[in-house]
């Protein structure tokens, strides 16, 4: 789905597994890794920059990262994860307010197996996606 922005936090095996399978089901999506260790990462680089200790272009690099902390774009939809493969926890918040949670039973590694895993997960992203009502 064009235009649609989506920022992803949390832990665990399914965390690792959707983004993936995101890529294939929302090929025009914008995703965002806002998970803990990515976020600490981004502020590693922005101290990095500001104890000079990168490159010019390292330091402007770690400017726009402290920018974009400081001021994260706007999301369509919030995906959370929590939990293992077998019983895990997937929360999708959109921008509305609207809040969906899915308990996620993951059979198998296959692709039919994680698109049946991910099917209402999916569905409540792609609801997300506020479109402007046609003139």
């Amino acid at each position: 789905m064009a235009g649609l922005s989506i920022a992803i936090t949390g832990d665990g095996e399914l965390f690792q597994i959707w983004p993936t399978h995101a890529m294939k089901r929302f090929p025009h999506a914008t995703i965002y890794d806002r998970s803990a260790k990515v976020t600490a990462f981004r502020h590693a680089e922005v101290k990095l920059g500001k104890d000079g200790l990168l490159n010019a272009e390292g330091r402007d690099a770690a400017k726009r990262t402290a920018q974009n902390l400081a001021n994260p774009p706007e999301v369509d939809a919030t995906v959370t994860f929590r939990g293992p493969l077998q019983n895990g926890v997937v929360t999708v918040k959109c921008k509305t307010g609207t809040e969906k949670v899915f308990q996620i039973r993951l059979n198998g590694l296959g692709k039919k197996a994680i698109e049946q895993a991910f099917f209402n997960v999916d569905a409540a992203i792609t609801r997300c996606k506020v479109v402007a009502p046609m003139a």
